[in-house]
Formats: C-alpha cells, structure tokens, sequence
C-alpha cells in the first residue's frame, strides 16, 4: 500500500519532506502538485503515479482542500478504482505521519483510512493560554 499526498503549490511536497524526518526514507509516501505548471498537466502528472502506485497494490490519496482541483482530479481516481483507493481531504503533517508510520507495518487500507481520519481531527487543536504559562527564562534559551 502506497500513500499520495496532492496539493496546491509545494504543500504535498513539504508535508512528505516532514514525514521523512519521522520516517526517513520511507518509499511509500508520495507527492503530487499543483504548482503554476497548470492543471493539464497536474492531471497528467496524477494519472502517471496513481497509475505506478496501482500496480504495487492499494492507495491512500490525502488532499490538502475539499473541493479544490488537487481533490476534484484525486477524486477521479477514487471513484475509477473504489476497491483500491480511498480519499481523504485536509491533509495535515499528524495525519500524514499516523497512516504513514501504519501503513509501513500494516497492509490494511480501510484500517489506514479510518486511522488517518482520526489523526487528522485530533490533530487539529487551540492552544489555552494562562498567566500560568510556561514562560523561559533568561537562562533557559540558547
């Protein structure tokens, strides 16, 4: 099982580049986007790694945006090959590095996709500040 992350500008990329430091060199987490090339060519590029991811087994495609053309064109390729791709949107780095870290151990789609829609929601969250912060001291930066 594979994992493409799609986005708008370099966002795919940067996530991915992320999750390496979690899990370097990972061969199963992939990127694709949609910089200022156009979406012809976005399209195509997608067409061609979901195509070599395919053939290696079954895919998770996160998206950064729902409804934005990364999803939209993603969401082609799920709909061609329910059985063998799941799609989700929101992509987020905690997300990204649950199914990730998964994925490299367990060959369970349906499993990766409902981790990585967990991950995703829990790991968005607002931060509580108080006078009872943590505040550095002098001595304690760099």
């Amino acid at each position: 099982m594979n994992i493409l992350v799609t986005s708008h500008a370099h966002l795919s990329d940067g996530l991915v580049e992320a999750f390496q430091t979690f899990a370097s060199n990972c061969p199963l987490v992939h990127s694709v986007c949609l910089g200022d090339r156009g979406v012809d060519e976005f399209r195509a590029d997608l067409s061609k790694e979901v195509e070599s991811l395919l053939s290696q087994g079954k895919l998770l495609i996160m998206s950064d945006l729902l409804g934005g053309t990364p999803y939209n064109e993603s969401y082609v390729h799920a709909v061609e090959h329910p059985q063998d791709i799941k799609l989700v949107a929101g992509a987020n780095l905690p997300m990204l590095v649950e199914a990730g870290v998964l994925a490299m151990s367990l060959d369970d789609l349906d499993a990766v996709y409902e981790a990585a829609l967990t991950a995703g929601a829990v790991g968005v969250a607002g931060a509580t500040v108080s006078d009872e912060a943590y505040s550095p001291e002098e001595d304690d930066l760099f």
